[in-house]
């Protein structure tokens, strides 16, 4: 049996007992904390270790999308990623799509970094930014997702938060018509925005760079090496540097790095050349993304009352209390940059 499909039996194994660790045939799983719409196992044997995924199924093709990514860095030799082994679309063995790759050793980053890391963090972005659609032939690669080059649909997603699950929050939460009032008010901001700017996301104004898409520090490991390589690459592909930059200043694994951090870290970010639109793409992605945080937080505390909104094979943790203080502190960012910045 190749090596491969022994790895995948074993992770299915233990994920079809629900079981933390699982041992068979000389084999050892453990489950590792993934993120909701994945499932992480470590598979061991004799001593060598692999990282085999289990994605949920939906048109963003996560596993194929993570595999592919995995690839061209490994063909760049840039060491921001892990070596992939294998990819498994079959659903055969498991009823998920499956990648694999050599197990990284580290510790995720934050919540607070040294000057190093925060060196590191940025180098890291820079190098992945480097890549451009075209430079390796004989690797494909789809537009990343969430990369619409386009403002409208993201307009459009937060109409669509503050449609589904704002009168929730009116009714449940003692402060809520206030709130809702509030992320109603940067919506309608944001779309004034995006009717003013002169920017231009279009795909054919973008010169795309490879993006991760998600920049949370839970994906960012120091490894023993001391460097800092990146897992979970199940959004990735071509997309805008500058909305790249955006949500690293506004992700919500960032929240601890002070004004004086975030503004070192995008101020080293070097600007790729020939993109004259970079600015004031990241002006308006700046509104839009902050906006979007208070209502992903809106979205997480919905979810925290009334079960998950779609399919997750990990269900995360959540403190209702924690989300509530969390929404409340992400509108007010939110307000600082779109209306008092606006």
């Amino acid at each position: 049996m190749p090596r491969s499909s022994a790895w995948l039996e074993a992770a299915a194994a233990a994920h079809s007992d629900l079981a933390p660790t699982w041992t068979g045939q000389g084999v050892t799983v453990q489950r590792v904390c993934g993120g909701a719409n994945n499932a992480l196992y470590c598979v061991d044997v004799g001593g060598e270790r692999i990282a085999c995924k289990l994605c949920v199924d939906d048109e963003r093709r996560r596993a194929r999308r993570e595999f592919e990514a995995l690839r061209i860095l490994e063909a760049t030799g840039l060491d921001v990623a892990p070596q992939p082994l294998w990819l498994d679309e079959r659903c055969t063995v498991v009823s998920y799509p499956a990648v694999a790759y050599r197990w990284v050793s580290g510790s995720p980053l934050g919540p607070e970094l040294t000057s190093r890391q925060l060196a590191a963090l940025v180098a890291s972005i820079q190098r992945i930014h480097r890549l451009r659609p075209g430079d390796l032939a004989g690797y494909e690669l789809s537009d990343a997702w969430f990369h619409w080059f386009d403002f409208e649909p993201y307009l459009d997603e937060l109409r669509g938060q503050l449609s589904e699950h704002g009168p929730w929050l009116i009714d449940t939460e003692r402060r809520g018509p206030e709130l809702f009032a509030r992320l109603e008010r940067l919506v309608e901001a944001c779309a004034l925005v995006v009717a003013s700017s002169d920017a231009d996301p279009r795909r054919e104004q973008v010169p795309r760079r490879l993006c991760r898409v998600d920049p949370g520090l839970a994906n960012a490991l120091w490894c023993d090496d001391g460097r800092l390589r990146w897992v979970d690459w199940e959004y990735s592909g071509w997309g805008d540097p500058a909305l790249e930059l955006a949500d690293l200043r506004w992700h919500a694994s960032l929240e601890g790095l002070s004004s004086t951090e975030h503004d070192w870290l995008r101020d080293s970010y070097r600007r790729p050349s020939g993109d004259a639109g970079f600015e004031e793409r990241l002006a308006v992605w700046d509104r839009l993304i902050s906006t979007r945080w208070a209502c992903l937080i809106l979205r997480w505390l919905w979810s925290a009352h009334a079960g998950p909104d779609r399919e997750r094979l990990t269900l995360p943790r959540a403190d209702v209390g924690a989300l509530r203080g969390r929404l409340f502190r992400f509108t007010e960012r939110a307000e600082r940059v779109v209306l008092e910045e606006g």
